[in-house]
């Protein structure tokens, strides 16, 4: 992407399961308004319950170039009720992975700019959260997606390490109990390359697989989806391959075919987030700060 390019999310619901829209691929797509200039929505995740759907998503201003995690509430007709900050900190939030364990609902965003890796509980659902002080992990997860398979927690995820393993280095660990003691896999890092190895939403599990979608930053940060068939998962041995791709120019998304980075279930629903890229942001964003820098100085004088 050129320094002279920005990158603009949009969140879309498909009316069919992750599976379903894997193998069969994208029919119609409802997508959710687009955002005001300078903002966007992305990393969807959500939950289905009582007769509503909560869609939770990055909110990301390029004005502070802080991310906020959002709730959106829609009816069955996908109508908008209600939309609400739900979680800020000092530092950057996305990818809020929801979860629910023992009738309990938790969030697990990705917050490695605060050195750590944070679980939340839903204190008031879905508008107040708490972090949970007995969670532990070992080390600070970028897109860490959590699912319980065969009598374990797995965690898949990318270490905060350098700006390329930040793209191209699957890691997992294990636990179980969702609370830890976590522990490292053995064979880890899992996997190494751009094109299928960053999380990039839910775990599938069926009777007959589990699948993990991928990002594939192949030729551009979150240019399409790469989904992995895990074909061995146990405490020492992991083993995947590939068996479907997504890319956003391969199907109807107008001009936001430049990419997608995130694929979650919405009960019988699929989330999804694809991107354009918006060459005169940059030089509109400058514009607007020298405004406002203008106008703070007209105070002072």
């Amino acid at each position: 992407m050129s320094i002279y390019e920005t990158d603009i999310w949009r969140v879309g619901i498909i009316k069919a399961p992750m599976e379903t829209v894997i193998y069969e691929g994208i029919n119609h797509i409802h997508w959710l308004c687009e955002e005001p200039t300078f903002r966007f929505l992305a990393d969807p995740f959500g939950l289905h319950q009582d007769g509503k759907f909560y869609i939770f998503a990055e909110s990301y201003d390029y004005r502070d170039r802080h991310g906020r995690i959002e709730v959106l509430i829609l009816d069955e007709a996908l109508r908008l009720l209600d939309r609400a900050l739900v979680l800020e900190e000092p530092w950057h939030l996305s990818y809020p992975m929801m979860i629910k364990d023992q009738g309990q609902i938790y969030m697990l965003p990705e917050a490695y700019k605060s050195g750590k890796t944070t679980l939340y509980k839903a204190k008031r659902f879905p508008y107040q959260w708490e972090p949970v002080s007995e969670f532990t992990f070992p080390e600070v997860a970028i897109d860490p997606s959590i699912f319980f398979h065969n009598g374990l927690w797995w965690m898949f995820y990318t270490p905060a390490n350098s700006g390329y393993s930040r793209q191209s280095v699957l890691s997992i660990a294990f636990s179980e109990n969702l609370m830890g003691p976590w522990q490292i896999h053995p064979q880890n890092p899992a996997r190494i390359t751009p094109s299928s190895s960053r999380p990039g939403g839910n775990v599938v599990v069926t009777d007959s697989e589990v699948l993990l979608p991928t990002q594939d930053c192949t030729m551009t940060y979150g240019g399409g989806l790469s989904f992995l068939k895990i074909t061995c998962l146990t405490p020492h041995k992991f083993e995947a391959h590939i068996v479907k791709r997504l890319k956003a120019n391969n199907v109807n998304f107008g001009s936001y075919s430049h990419g997608i980075h995130t694929f979650s279930a919405l009960g019988n629903y699929t989330l999804i987030d694809a991107k354009k890229m918006d060459q005169s942001l940059f030089q509109r964003l400058k514009i607007d700060t020298l405004y406002h820098v203008r106008k703070k100085v007209d105070v002072f004088t």
